[in-house]
């Protein structure tokens, strides 16, 4: 099956029209967006206020906790133990320094700079957060000199300042990470986005704002929609529509609305809405994209879609150590799900299907077993429910699920035993999703670069939305991946697939 690219003037490449989503949500009317009233507006900056709040509460305690931590640390690495005495200052000098690291982390812009996004991630504050941390190491031991000069303590060391902005590095991520995933809402509420223009891409956005637990996406605006009924209203409209829901942002994508009429309606939002706007050939944008400057205008370097010779090297030595660990360590829930899956429902406990890996090759992927013996000899009976585009196949409440079938669905923890693919060096830890030969088999085209690296068991396709975005965007994401792989785009998707687990979110 070849793969149909969007055309530019909001439809698809095969002339089709795209029927649209309700706004909100996929089942809610047009009618239930009621515009929001003054207490609203007062409860959504209250929620702002509180986001900033738990930020700095989340720092605050990851460098209370490493004042404590690092006497610890340098207890185990020099084997000596401070008196009493030099341990009170050295902590009290510690704690007085956890307020020059959140005055440098305010002067860094890590607490002004969440606004701008359209969700939180940890990992977009790390270049910066660095940097804040490396000065304000520079000014604890500003700080330490001078107190050993004029006799207040002897207690700061250079070792003790590294150890103590390493366990900083290590904390304060962590605790933004623990405080968003538990508080999320808590910090930016809930989203309201609108969304400029009708077409497929405009569909292919709202996926992914949907996909977005704190995101709450509010409707579509156009001129020229491709169905009447479906949008909030014309783009003249967009400043009135804007406060009366109280958005936060609007994501502009690829209109029939001449881009003068465009440009002209989104100045008249600047500085009171923000704006995003997806660029024109996004499918060739990726993470090593660059901005450069030509005398004023912005222009996009189109980074080369392949991997260096290296890469695959860095990727199969962090995918056989973390699997290795990974599957000792996971070893007792390993019994614990194969006892229940026996005792609930007849049949083996493993589940070995065909899948297409790297270049292609033919490997047996190993899930543990969620479907009734004879799953496989039913599908062709369940072929008219299909709910998916393309080759795949998927059906939601498929009646050959067992009872904790579901469950180990929803959770994704069917997937684990494909750790033994990832060791065997059939898998990746990480990489596209891994299709059944057949599907494979129908993959066509630009498509077909996902072949080029070994399949994942995670993937930004299943970190973006799983099940709720198309098949074209599926294809468009692994070949993204492909084309833009990095170790440390590696453990961002790492980093945000337990959540996506545990929310079910797009899992069927």
């Amino acid at each position: 099956m070849a793969v149909v690219e969007p055309d530019y003037d909001g439809g698809t490449g095969t002339g089709a029209e795209t029927p649209l989503s309700s706004p909100g949500s996929r089942s809610e009317p047009l009618a239930s967006l009621l515009p929001p009233t003054e207490r609203d507006h007062r409860a959504a900056r209250e929620t702002q206020r509180r986001g900033l709040a738990q930020l700095l509460l989340a720092d605050l305690l990851a460098l209370v906790s490493a004042a404590f931590l690092v006497p610890v640390v340098l207890r185990w690495i020099t084997g000596r133990t401070p008196s009493a005495h030099d341990y009170r200052v050295g902590l009290s000098f510690s704690l007085g320094m956890c307020l020059v690291f959140l005055a440098v982390f305010a002067a860094y812009g890590l607490y002004r700079g969440v606004g701008r996004r359209i969700t939180y991630s940890v990992f977009a504050d790390l270049p910066r957060l660095g940097h804040a941390v490396l000065v304000g190491g520079m000014l604890y031991a500003v700080a330490g000199y001078l107190a050993l000069k004029s006799g207040l303590t002897d207690q700061v060391s250079v070792g003790k300042i590294a150890v103590d902005c390493l366990v900083i590095l290590l904390l304060v991520p962590l605790a933004r990470g623990v405080s968003w995933a538990l508080y999320g809402r808590a910090w930016s509420g809930s989203v309201p986005i609108i969304v400029v223009g009708t077409g497929q891409l405009a569909q292919t956005v709202a996926s992914h704002l949907r996909a977005h637990g704190n995101v709450d996406f509010v409707g579509f605006v156009d001129d020229d929609p491709l169905q009447q009924g479906a949008v909030l209203g014309q783009l003249s409209e967009l400043p009135e529509l804007c406060h009366r829901y109280d958005v936060a942002r609007v994501v502009v994508c690829f209109s029939r609305t001449h881009p003068e009429q465009t440009i002209e309606m989104l100045k008249a939002l600047a500085g009171q809405v923000p704006v995003s706007i997806v660029p024109r050939y996004y499918e060739l944008v990726t993470s090593r994209t660059h901005v450069e400057d030509l005398s004023g205008l912005p222009v996009l370097d189109v980074a080369p879609a392949s991997m260096s010779m290296g890469s695959p090297v860095v990727k199969r030595a962090f995918d056989l150590v973390v699997s290795a660990l990974a599957l000792v360590f996971l070893a007792p829930l390993f019994v614990v799900t194969a006892i229940i899956i026996r005792a609930t429902s007849p049949g083996p406990v493993f589940f070995r299907q065909e899948r297409a890996g790297k270049d292609g090759r033919e490997f047996h992927l190993l899930k543990f077993r969620t479907m009734v013996e004879d799953a496989e000899a039913l599908r062709s009976s369940l072929q008219d429910l299909n709910e998916v585009d393309g080759p795949l196949f998927k059906v939601t409440n498929d009646p050959r699920v067992t009872g904790i079938g579901r469950i180990l669905r929803k959770t994704s923890l069917d997937e684990l035993p494909q750790l033994v693919n990832v060791f065997k060096g059939q898998m990746s830890l990480v990489g596209p999703r891994p299709f059944v030969v057949s599907e494979a088999a129908a993959i066509e085209g630009w498509a077909r670069r996902r072949f080029e690296t070994r399949p994942g068991m995670t993937g930004l396709w299943q970190v973006s939305g799983r099940n709720e975005l198309s098949y074209l965007e599926l294809c468009r994401l692994d070949y993204q991946y492909v084309a833009s792989w990095s170790f440390w785009w590696d453990i961002q998707i790492l980093w945000k697939t337990p959540a996506t687990m545990f929310k079910g979110r797009g899992a069927s």
